[in-house]
């Protein structure tokens, strides 16, 4: 329990409401040495101004231990309600974090899952460009394989003509040749004959 200017101040207004303030500041007298029994009425009002100011002391320190309990209870209550508002506050706190840490973790692992699909897809896509170009290649090359031996083709197909054509060009000529040397020949001999008859 604690002692404070107010309780004090307290304390001194209960005892000047009472009559001990008069009491104790009264004169000492003399009495006779044999102690002489007082009157029933001026016990009787000693005894009820006593009984006042002990029941005016006993409600004093009830008030303010009652005022002490309730300042102890209200500090004790705020103490614990503040500590409790923390602790929930902490809580919170550390819930807020958890589930931040959480959705940041999951949010990251999506987010290499789809740079993940996104570089296997476009892994995919170059692997089947480049096979591609490399059917279109060897495409154009077969194509290009084609033509040249179809080009060769033609040409010696067309030389093996030219050849020919020439070769018979060649015979007919020869032929032609030929036949009108032995025409020729024919006509003389017929000219020596008939000269031969007219001489004859």
């Amino acid at each position: 329990m604690h002692i404070t200017a107010e309780k004090i101040k307290e304390a001194a207004e209960a005892l000047e409401s009472t009559e001990l303030k008069s009491f104790m500041f009264q004169e000492p007298t003399a009495g006779p040495l044999t102690r002489r029994r007082r009157s029933s009425r001026s016990t009787g009002r000693s005894r009820r101004s006593t009984r006042g100011t002990r029941r005016s002391t006993r409600r004093s320190t009830r008030g303010t231990r009652r005022s002490t309990r309730g300042t102890r209870r209200s500090t004790r209550r705020s103490t614990r309600r503040s500590t409790r508002g923390t602790r929930r506050s902490t809580r919170g706190t550390r819930r807020s974090t958890r589930r931040s840490t959480r959705g940041t973790r999951r949010s990251t692992r999506r987010s290499t899952r789809g740079t993940r699909r996104s570089t296997r897809r476009s892994r995919r896509s170059t692997r089947r460009s480049r096979r591609s170009r490399r059917s279109t290649r060897r495409s154009r090359r077969s194509t290009r394989r084609s033509t040249r031996r179809s080009r060769r083709s033609t040409r010696r197909s067309r030389r093996s003509t030219r050849r020919s054509t020439r070769r018979s060009r060649r015979s007919t000529r020869r032929s032609t040749r030929r036949s009108r040397r032995s025409t020729r020949r024919s006509r003389r001999s017929t000219r020596r004959s008939r000269r031969s008859t007219r001489r004859s």
